[in-house]
């Protein structure tokens, strides 16, 4: 599989909780800890074919 440059990725972060999924926010030094973990401890990315932006309507997080 060929390695995607994740330097201008963005990361969302969702938790189940009690079965229902939750979009995470964090204080921005800890988002980009988490961002920059995540970017590299990365193995695979399966594209979903939906944007951010579907994603946050989903999520009823406009």
């Amino acid at each position: 599989m060929m390695k995607k440059d994740l330097t201008n990725a963005q990361v969302s972060i969702l938790l189940e909780i009690d079965g229902q999924v939750h979009l995470v926010g964090f204080e921005k030094e800890h988002l980009e800890t988490i961002t920059s973990l995540v970017k590299v401890a990365a193995e695979v990315a399966i594209p979903t074919g939906k944007s951010q932006a579907e994603l946050r309507g989903f999520l009823n997080c406009n």
